[in-house]
Order: structure tokens, then sequence, then C-alpha cells
């Protein structure tokens, strides 16, 4: 369980909507004392001596938080490593399960962000995509675009080149979502769902500019990465029982309208 000490600057406030609270616990457990309960709202002082109640845990001379989570999903760099025969019936992955697994009790989720591109050369594709895009939204996950961009790449056998497609602001979105969110205080703890190492200066920065907040990394399947997470601060991975667990039914009310599954990913 990871719990946090509220700073001096918003400790009169928050105690004082649990005052009463505070007061009513410690008469249940026979350790009612008006100097402990008065000492929340000055200077900490005395023991401290735990106890409980859903969503807070306190201390005689404090009060202690639960965390506030933030996700952030590399879309492409999940789909791919799901894309194979035996696993790519896990591609309609519900992220807020997902996050629902990593946080204790009593944690909050403060947001889910899928950062992806379109494919638009694949009509297909991006049918498929709306779709668990659609799925997504309706839990609550905010989807954060990227685009692609073409670019000449040499063939190393003949020396001519050909055009391809590369995947351009992913990262560079997460990053800025993940330092900024610091900064602003939206979260204490944040998850990075990729195995990038480019996302390693972004956990660097955070460290620097908000060095009261955590990052960690979640790896998607078989996609382990050791310079990641040594600059992480915990790392978490996934594994094919949890994906099991985390998807949506194959049929789902949006809305006024049903969307399904598609069939390449069952």
């Amino acid at each position: 369980m990871c719990v946090l000490m509220p700073s001096r600057r918003g400790f009169r406030k928050e105690c004082a909507f649990f005052l009463d609270f505070m007061k009513i616990e410690l008469d249940k457990m026979s350790i009612a004392d008006d100097n402990m309960v008065t000492s929340l709202m000055g200077e900490p002082s005395g023991p401290r001596t735990w106890m409980t109640c859903p969503g807070f845990s306190f201390a005689h001379s404090g009060l202690i938080q639960m965390s506030r989570y933030c996700f952030y999903i590399d879309g492409f760099n999940v789909y791919y490593s799901l894309n194979t025969r035996r696993f790519q019936k896990y591609k309609w992955l519900d992220y807020r399960k997902v996050a629902e697994g990593v946080v204790k009790a009593g944690d909050k989720i403060a947001g889910i962000f899928y950062f992806t591109t379109l494919v638009e050369w694949k009509p297909d594709s991006v049918i498929s995509h709306k779709q668990y895009i659609k799925a997504l939204r309706s839990v609550g996950v905010d989807a954060v675009f990227g685009r692609f961009m073409q670019k000449k790449v040499r063939c190393h056998l003949c020396g001519g080149y050909y055009k391809t497609r590369e995947e351009k602001q992913t990262d560079v979105n997460i990053a800025l979502h993940v330092v900024c969110d610091g900064i602003n205080d939206l979260y204490d703890r944040a998850v990075i769902v990729s195995s990038d190492t480019d996302l390693i200066p972004a956990i660097e920065a955070v460290h620097k500019v908000a060095p009261d907040k955590e990052v960690g990394v979640m790896f998607p399947l078989r996609r382990y990465n050791n310079s990641l997470e040594k600059a992480a601060d915990f790392a978490i991975t996934m594994r094919e029982k949890m994906l099991k667990r985390c998807q949506f039914s194959d049929k789902m009310k949006v809305g006024s309208t049903t969307i399904e599954r598609p069939a390449s990913w069952r």
C-alpha cells in the first residue's frame, strides 16, 4: 500500500472535513483523546498509532491520503505484443479493468489515457480500431492521437529507396502528458504501459520537476526492458492470466449502438 503524507498547505482543509469522523472513530475504539484530535489542526505531536477507514489511513498525529493513479498507454506497443495467432484474442483489452487490478483499495484512478494513431491506408483496420476506441471511451478512457508520416528508406540489399510510414508523436505525447500532469498534481503515481526506451527522459524529468511523484512502468506481454525498469520507481509485467480477465464483452451496448469484438481479434 502506497500512502502519502499531506502537505502542510492542505493539511488544515483536509482535517476540517474529517475531524468529526475522527472523533467518532476514536470513541468507538475507546481511545478518544481531545488533545490528540485537536493536535490534528495544529503541529503534529505525540506517538503515531495507526487506524484505518475506507479510503484513508489515519495516524494519531496526522492524516495520510491514499494514492491517485494515472495510466498512460502506448497503444501500438501493446497491440504488437499481442499481434500473434496465440495472443490476438486479447486485443479487446479493457484498460479500466487493467487499472483497477493495479490500484489498491481506497486508491483513486485519476485518469487513463490511450495513445494511438489510425492506420488510414488500411480501411478494415481503421474500422476495428475505431470500434475499440469507442469501447474504451465508454469506460472513461481518453484517446490521444498521433499521426503517421511517410519517409524514404534505403534497401541494404539493392541500394534502392522505398517509401514506408512511421508513427509520429506517440512517445512525445506520452512524455508531455506524464510530465505536465505531474507538475499539475494530477497524480501521485503514474503508470506508463510501454516498453519504449524513448520514455526514459520523461521519467527522469518527472523525478526532477515533481520529486514527490512516482512513475512506474507496465511492460506489455513479452516486452521487458531492463533500462526502462531501472529508470522507473516500480515495474509491473502483463501476464496472460491478467489479459484474459480484463477483456471487454464480445458484444457491448454503447449508447444506442452495439459494438462487437472484431473477427480478427478472436
